[in-house]
């Protein structure tokens, strides 16, 4: 992770965060794709994946108390089988992980109160989110409801449980409890790579990055059409 203080004018030398967050008995240990978050406290946390000494995949979370100077890992991921995910924090304290899945079909979701010593099977893990293993995007904004403004999340992916085309935009009101499917919209039927990236850009509006055959395509969405 590199460092600047010139709003990237100029950089600092890079540093290996490796030994801190990675065992070594394991194989493989990456962040993303993805962005991460910063939660009420000031937490920096990454979604990530590793795979263990049998070479089995698990999301897991990395995160900073310390504004990226130094980094907690090492962290046993909630399920396994499961490799790029994002993370939000929900309620104050408590982070939701949504990961894919290699069983296919549906997202997993977990949850940890104490950043990632324990967790907790979501109701709505292997349910609630068909997706045809793919990378998804996944995000938390205050937006404008109606003249009210409500923390809304947001999720998007190719809505197939097999086959990366359909992809749309969903919405959840109350943090993940329920995906209503009148609150969603299609973005593109075509067939794509399927990754994509979600964005607020302003209390009503929606940007979704995206990826097609052979192009990548970046549209603003309002949120009144995604929810209903």
């Amino acid at each position: 992770f590199p460092s600047h203080d010139t709003d990237g004018l100029s950089w600092s030398s890079p540093i290996s965060i490796t030994p801190q967050v990675k065992k070594e008995s394991w194989h493989l240990f990456f962040n993303g794709p993805g962005s991460g978050i910063i939660m009420k406290n000031g937490t920096l946390v990454f979604a990530a994946q590793y795979w263990d000494e049998q070479k089995i995949p698990f999301s897991t979370i990395i995160y900073s108390i310390d504004h990226g100077v130094t980094w907690k890992g090492n962290l046993h991921g909630p399920k396994s089988n499961t490799t790029e995910s994002q993370i939000v924090e929900t309620k104050e304290g408590t982070l939701m992980l949504n990961m894919r899945d290699n069983r296919g079909s549906f997202r997993s979701v977990a949850t940890t109160n104490d950043m990632g010593k324990s967790w907790q099977e979501h109701n709505t893990s292997r349910s609630a989110l068909v997706d045809p293993v793919c990378m998804g995007s996944f995000i938390k904004a205050t937006v404008n409801l109606k003249g009210e403004k409500k923390e809304v999340l947001f999720f998007s992916n190719p809505n197939t449980t097999n086959g990366r085309y359909n992809i749309t935009i969903k919405a959840s009101l109350d943090l993940g409890e329920t995906w209503l499917p009148n609150n969603q919209l299609l973005i593109d039927e075509r067939q794509s790579y399927g990754y994509s990236s979600l964005t607020i850009i302003d209390e009503s509006t929606i940007g979704i990055l995206y990826e097609g055959i052979k192009n990548l395509y970046f549209v603003k969405v309002p949120i009144s059409e995604i929810i209903k």
